[in-house]
């Protein structure tokens, strides 16, 4: 699963996101994206984590800002291999 990450400082690396946001995610790799403004670049978290758990993360780092810089977080909507803590029974997939 993907989490976007962006308002970052153009100094941000790999290494320091995934040891700032290993107690949030299970981050398997990050992705930095620094093309078009290589002053705020843009990070994207590839995770083993549920979208519940993604979403939960995402709404408890809302708001946090880093060096005066306020963070945001994406989950896009279109992923493949979403899985679910929930069982079939207990969400409903709408195809």
């Amino acid at each position: 699963m993907k989490v976007i990450l962006s308002g970052l400082h153009g100094d941000a690396c790999e290494t320091a996101i995934i040891e700032s946001f290993a107690p949030f995610f299970h981050i398997r790799h990050v992705e930095m994206i620094r093309e078009g403004s290589p002053d705020s670049p843009w990070a994207v978290l590839h995770i083993a984590d549920s979208y519940e758990r993604a979403w939960e993360a995402c709404n408890t780092l809302r708001g946090v800002f880093h060096r005066g810089k306020r963070l945001h977080m994406y989950i896009p909507l279109h992923q493949p291999d979403i899985y679910h803590e929930f069982e079939p029974h207990q969400r409903v997939d709408i195809r």
